[in-house]
């Protein structure tokens, strides 16, 4: 049976672990709050309380990397003084899985925040420079891991995640004299986040990025309009502007390759449907 682990189980990573036990994986999952370890084993996933910082340190390290697959869903946090600090966290983890003998494969969630804002349409594999340190270090973290002879990397560069607990916002109801609401809006479901991930296992892709955006890009104004109206608020009023170059994140590459159908291709569907918000079962972690 082929070991998976994900380091980081909080809203997408428990949602993963859960596909990948229904697919038949050794799911192993870590957890920096010891309060979710009872809730992770009783979803069936081998639970280890980890912690990164220079270092991974807490019971079982060396148990947690004895897998085929590590997904690293570490989420790079605002509250970093230095985004360099998530670096650090990063390589410690590429450090273990280099002393570990088992695994073979590492895929990383990395974010679109690495295209810069007026990149127009954000390819995979365009050159491009990224507009803020976090973007930097995020696009640095990329090449090392893809460039790491121990183990064959791929990476998945989310947009804006939306889902259970998680929905499309109103919080720019009531606003007045907004700017940008011609700028495209990059999103994607948690549905088809986890999805993606699980077509990279099932089919071994390795040395890939991956853009992980759902087809439809509505603008600002259209989608914050519409979610503004779904929760009974006043709606936002944007300023009239002339429609400028923004990013708009492209999904075709994790189309063609992997053959992904998109279970959410439409932000603007699931602000009007909340009720078909989501086809997982969501579980409070």
């Amino acid at each position: 049976m082929i070991s998976v682990s994900v380091l980081g189980c909080g809203w997408l990573g428990f949602s993963l672990a859960q596909a990948l036990l229904n697919e038949g994986y050794f799911v192993k999952g870590s957890t920096t709050t010891l309060e979710k370890i009872p809730v992770l084993k009783k979803a069936g996933i081998f639970s280890l309380y980890l912690q990164v910082n220079g270092v991974v340190v807490g019971e079982g390290v060396e148990d947690f990397f004895k897998s085929q697959i590590v997904i690293i869903t570490l989420p790079f946090r605002r509250d970093f003084l230095d985004p360099r600090d998530y670096q650090k966290q990063i390589r410690a983890i590429i450090f273990e899985c280099e002393k570990s003998a088992q695994v073979k494969r590492v895929i990383f969630t990395s974010s679109t925040s690495v295209y810069p804002d007026q990149i127009g349409t954000a390819l995979e594999d365009v050159a491009f420079s990224p507009d803020d340190n976090r973007g930097k270090v995020l696009r640095e973290i990329e090449k090392e891991l893809l460039g790491n002879t121990h183990f064959s990397s791929t990476i998945v560069r989310f947009a804006g995640l939306y889902g259970p607990k998680r929905k499309i916002g109103g919080f720019l109801a009531g606003k007045k004299e907004l700017s940008g609401g011609n700028n495209r809006v990059n999103l994607i479901h948690r549905d088809d986040a986890v999805g993606i991930i699980a077509a990279i296992i099932r089919q071994g892709v390795g040395g890939e990025i991956f853009n992980g955006c759902s087809d439809i890009h509505p603008t600002r104004n259209e989608l914050y309009t519409a979610a503004a109206k779904a929760m009974g608020l006043t709606v936002p009023e944007f300023c009239d502007e002339a429609e400028t170059v923004s990013k708009i994140v492209s999904n075709e590459k994790v189309k063609k390759i992997l053959g992904y159908k998109f279970i959410h291709p439409d932000p603007l569907q699931d602000v009007a449907s909340p009720c078909e918000e989501s086809r997982r079962d969501d579980v409070a972690i």
